[in-house]
C-alpha cells in the first residue's frame, strides 16, 4: 500500500481570495483563503495568491516566503475572463505548470452589510454581485485552468461552496443559489473532463470563525454551535485541511463530490438538538 499522507511537494498552486487577512490586532485575522494557501505552501506546492487586493496578497506571499515556503501574488478580479486568463498565466510562466486551482473568492460584505434577505425581499444588483464573484468566478477559473491542467497530464481543481447550497434558509437567499450552482459545476467539470486527468470537487463549510462570521454575533454563534454535533464550531485550518486533502494523491479517486465539513451541523434531524436540550439523547448543548 502507497503511503496516503499529504504531500503537494512540487505541484503548482492557485488559491484565489487568498488575502483574506485582516489585521495583526484581530484574532480572527487569518481566513480560509490564506490558510489554505499557507497550508499548501507548508505541504510543498509552490503557491500563487490570487485576490482583488493585491497589496495583501503580496503581504501574505511574503509572510509564506520567509516561512520557507514559495509564494507569488497576483492582483485579480476573477469576475474578469482576462483577469483571470492572466493569472493562469502567470502561474503558468512563473512555475511552468499548473496542477491545483482552489477557486474560494468571495465578497464576504454582501450578506451582512446590505443583507441577504427572503426571496419577496432580495435585490437583483445583490443578487447579480453574488453570482459574479461565488459563480462566474469559479467557472471562468475552471474554463482557463483546465486547458493548462491537461497540457501537463491533468490536474485538480477545488471549488467553495457552503452548506447554504444544499438547504433551505430564511435568509442568505442569493448566497445559497449561487452555492449551489458552484455545486453543479463541479459535477459537470467532473464529467467533462474526467477522463482527461482533471478532478473536482466542493467543499461545504458550515459556519468558520473570522471577522466576517462574528458580525453574527455571540446568540446566532451560540445557537448554531447548539446544532453542531461537535462541542465547537469550524477555524479556517480544518477547512484548508480538506482542501488540501482532495488536491492530494491519497483523493485521486474522489471527484464530482461535494465534501460537507460542517461539525454534522447538516447530519441529523432537528429533533436531535431539542432532545440533547431536554436530556432525552446523550449529549449536552
Amino acid at each position: 500500500m502507497t503511503n496516503c499522507m499529504i504531500d503537494l511537494t512540487g505541484k503548482v498552486a492557485i488559491v484565489t481570495g487568498a488575502a483574506s487577512f485582516h489585521g495583526d490586532d484581530d484574532p480572527y485575522r487569518v481566513g480560509q483563503g490564506s490558510s489554505t494557501a499557507s497550508l499548501f505552501a507548508q505541504l510543498g506546492a509552490k503557491v500563487v495568491l490570487a485576490d482583488i487586493n493585491g497589496e495583501v496578497a503580496e503581504q501574505r506571499a511574503k509572510q509564506i516566503r520567509a516561512d520557507g515556503g514559495d509564494a507569488i501574488a497576483v492582483e485579480t478580479d476573477v469576475r474578469v475572463e482576462e483577469q483571470v486568463q492572466r493569472m493562469i498565466a502567470t502561474a503558468v510562466d512563473e512555475f511552468g505548470r499548473l496542477d491545483i486551482l482552489h477557486n474560494n473568492a468571495a465578497d464576504l460584505r454582501i450578506p451582512w452589510e446590505p443583507g441577504d434577505p427572503p426571496i419577496t425581499e432580495f435585490v437583483v444588483d445583490t443578487f447579480r454581485a453574488q453570482i459574479e464573484t461565488l459563480l462566474l468566478g469559479p467557472m471562468l477559473g475552471c474554463k482557463h485552468a483546465i486547458p493548462a491542467m491537461v497540457n501537463t497530464g491533468g490536474g485538480s481543481i477545488t471549488c467553495t461552496s457552503s452548506i447554504s447550497g444544499e438547504m433551505g434558509e430564511l435568509n442568505l437567499t442569493t448566497y445559497g443559489v449561487a452555492k449551489a450552482g458552484v455545486n453543479q459545476l463541479v459535477r459537470a467539470v467532473s464529467a467533462q473532463h474526467g477522463k482527461q486527468g482533471i478532478r473536482c470537487n466542493a467543499v461545504a463549510p458550515g459556519l468558520v470563525l473570522s471577522s466576517p462570521s462574528l458580525q453574527l454575533g455571540d446568540e446566532l454563534i451560540t445557537q448554531y454551535t447548539r446544532h453542531c454535533d461537535t462541542p465547537h464550531v469550524g477555524q479556517p485550518e480544518d477547512i484548508a485541511r480538506v482542501v488540501a486533502f482532495l488536491h492530494s494523491n491519497a483523493a485521486r479517486y474522489i471527484t464530482g463530490q461535494v465534501i460537507r465539513v460542517d461539525g454534522g451541523f447538516t447530519e441529523h434531524s432537528p429533533m436531535v438538538t431539542e432532545g440533547r436540550a431536554s436530556g432525552l439523547v446523550a449529549g449536552t448543548t
